[in-house]
């Protein structure tokens, strides 16, 4: 959110991420979906009866496939000067040794502000932990915003609530307002539209929706500006057993 409003900052970001074991399902899917595995692969995922179209999908999927298919831990941050990068992968790495395997309930379809995400069908105080941590842990590298940047933000009609988060911790929708979720699309304002785009991830998603999600590590990702792709840095292997 505010993505747009603050396009014209180019300072590299980086966040903390959940990003499905590779060559899962999960992954498999987010891959396909998000054209990363080639316009072949999405074509033939989708066959040819879809109403949607390829190119269609693309414009739709602008923003999570310029994010990388994940679920937000520590949402984007510029590094703070006192610091560098790494310094903030070995902070990563000893976050991670002091964790271990978290189960998250199986996930669902859901539409969040006319945008589509896979979200967990029911709370999980596992995860809810996870992200406070991450976004405790981190926030010794984050640059505070600034005034404009706090202001591009606030054009988003905060709650009271999501305003104090956003001046603590640079970002409103973190601890009591987090959310867990993957993103699938932009937004799709016609109704019409966002149904059928719906249903047919409704089919693509039918091989692993109602399985227990396992999250066993956290991956680093960096983006060289607001605009450019974010990309995974390093995954890293939380060091407790469950």
């Amino acid at each position: 959110m505010g993505e747009r409003r603050m396009a014209a900052h180019k300072a590299p970001r980086y966040a903390i991420y959940y990003a499905p074991e590779l060559g899962s399902a999960l992954d498999t899917f987010g891959q396909t979906w998000l054209g990363q595995r080639g316009r072949d692969a999405l074509a033939s995922a989708i066959g040819k009866s879809s109403e949607v179209s390829i190119d269609r999908i693309g414009e739709l999927t602008d923003s999570p496939r310029r994010y990388g298919f994940h679920g937000t831990l520590k949402p984007p941050f510029e590094l703070n000067p006192a610091n560098r990068p790494e310094g903030l992968l070995e902070a990563a790495r000893v976050f991670a040794r002091s964790r271990g395997p978290i189960q998250l309930p199986p996930l669902e379809l859901a539409v969040i502000g006319k945008f589509i995400a896979l979200t967990p069908i029911a709370e999980s105080a596992a995860l809810e932990k996870l992200a406070a941590a991450c976004v405790r842990a981190f926030e010794g590298f984050r640059t505070p915003l600034s005034k404009q940047q706090e202001e591009d933000y606030k054009l988003n009609k905060l709650t009271v609530h999501q305003e104090q988060m956003l001046e603590h911790w640079g970002y409103p929708y973190v601890m009591e307002e987090f959310r867990f979720h993957i993103s699938l699309t932009d937004r799709i304002d016609d109704d019409r539209e966002r149904a059928t785009v719906m249903e047919l991830l409704t089919s693509l998603t039918r091989p692993f929706l109602g399985e227990p999600v396992s999250v066993r590590d956290l991956v680093v990702f960096a983006q060289d500006a607001i605009g450019q792709p974010m990309k995974p840095v390093e995954r890293i292997p939380f060091g407790r057993s469950a």
